[in-house]
């Protein structure tokens, strides 16, 4: 009688699959994501991974890694505000993007919004907003937030594709 074993099933670990591959040539706009604790702390960080969810009611989202400390201090704040970067705001995008907070908010042109959050001067806009949901998905959160406030200008947009800040590049005419 022959066993019945079961297949050889991979672990992740093993599996070919890895998203960077792809997603580093897909490109995205760069925001800035900002919150404020109950005890007045600032906080804010560079983030990619943030997208449009639904209009009614007003809901976006952001993704930040489960090992972040952004994570537990957005769980702590149940707020943030998403400010979308102009081509000329890439020192900001990389201020931001750099381990610690302390001097991140140090000369940074911006003012409250209605949840408190920092709204930085000069943006395309920005999406104030409150937490209403919080899903953990692999090794990210998704914080989902409903749109308490917003405001927007046409302005070129900062992005980011290939590890590289990039602008866009005007075409004639279609």
């Amino acid at each position: 009688m022959k066993e019945n074993k079961p297949p050889n099933i991979p672990s992740p670990k093993d599996l070919p699959v890895d998203l960077r591959k792809i997603m580093r040539f897909f490109p995205s706009a760069v925001t800035v994501v900002t919150s404020i604790l109950p005890s007045g702390e600032q906080f804010g960080l560079t983030v990619s991974a943030f997208s449009s969810l639904s209009l009614e009611p007003p809901l976006v989202l952001i993704c930040i890694r489960n090992e972040s400390n952004a994570t537990r201090l957005f769980k702590e704040s149940m707020k943030y505000c998403v400010n979308i970067l102009a081509e000329n705001q890439r020192p900001i995008a990389e201020t931001f993007s750099m381990a610690g907070e302390d001097t991140r908010f140090v000369g940074l042109r911006y003012r409250p919004g209605k949840t408190g959050c920092a709204m930085i001067d000069d943006t395309i806009g920005y999406i104030d907003c409150k937490i209403v949901k919080i899903v953990k998905a692999g090794d990210h959160h998704i914080f989902v937030g409903e749109a308490v406030d917003v405001q927007a200008e046409k302005k070129e947009p900062l992005l980011y594709i290939d590890r590289h800040y990039v602008k866009l590049e005007k075409e004639g005419p279609a």
